[in-house]
């Protein structure tokens, strides 16, 4: 299926998101899938792991919304002001907004997040619980409470420095006190969850508590032997992006 991938500039207060979508070149309504990416992350993400899904998705009859919320990659304000207060924000600013295309179906909507990005995915399905169909977790990072160490190891006077990045004291301390595992329980849409053992950046441990914290029938949990915060092995990769897609082409099927 022929695409299109368009980008643009959405005002937000006194800034901007910057965003990509990807959609089929054809009349019609389809369905979307809204990408949250991760700490330091970016639309495109490690290894162009968002580009790659969101073109696979779209080859499928799928769209896609990804975009970078404020502070981070090609959006407004420096980095060191980012407050994950401000990315659910932006998150839940982007569904609107996605629901708000004219070739969108409203009914047929997930979210996808990686990283920190699963968190966002998190709390913004708390916020908007009856918009999406479907919910896939990527390597999510759900409680922050192990950002202690690297606040210890990285603070200098005001600011927490995080090798290239710097993240205002104030705002790490609100990141290190963020945990959405208690969504868990409100999760009502079917859920996929892939995560990698050998991650060195988020515990597997997570998505296995989470996992079992799910009351909804719907719901798998996929653990890899390998492969890295990112699924960085192409093989792994490779077959990281066909589940994701098979899985929601199925979701998000008409009714």
């Amino acid at each position: 299926m022929k695409c299109i991938e368009a980008p643009s500039i959405v005002n937000l207060g006194d800034g901007w998101i910057f965003n990509i979508i990807d959609k089929p070149n054809e009349p019609g309504k389809y369905p979307v899938v809204i990408m949250f990416h991760g700490f330091t992350g970016t639309h495109i993400e490690s290894g162009r792991l968002y580009v790659d899904i969101a073109r696979e998705l779209c080859e499928s009859g799928l769209a896609t919304v990804r975009f970078d919320y404020r502070n981070h990659g090609d959006s407004s304000g420096p980095f060191e002001d980012f407050s994950i207060d401000n990315a659910v924000e932006d998150a839940a600013f982007m569904v609107k907004y996605a629901l708000g295309l004219e070739f969108i179906d409203p009914s047929r909507v997930a979210f996808l997040g990686l990283s920190m990005g699963g968190y966002i995915t998190l709390r913004t399905y708390e916020r908007m619980s009856t918009v999406p169909r479907a919910l896939v977790l990527l390597s999510p990072a759900i409680d922050f409470s192990g950002l202690s160490r690297v606040v210890e190891q990285g603070l200098r006077g005001d600011y927490v420095y995080f090798g290239p990045y710097r993240l205002k004291l104030n705002n790490v301390i609100k990141l290190a006190n963020s945990n959405a595992m208690g969504v868990a329980e409100l999760v009502n849409v079917p859920i996929l969850i892939i995560h990698s053992v050998d991650d060195k950046a988020v515990p597997y441990q997570q998505s296995v508590e989470f996992h079992s914290r799910v009351k909804y029938s719907d719901k798998t949990l996929i653990l890899l032997d390998k492969g890295g915060h990112t699924f960085d092995d192409y093989e792994v990769r490779v077959n990281v992006i066909n589940t994701i897609v098979k899985w929601l082409k199925d979701k998000l099927k008409p009714t």
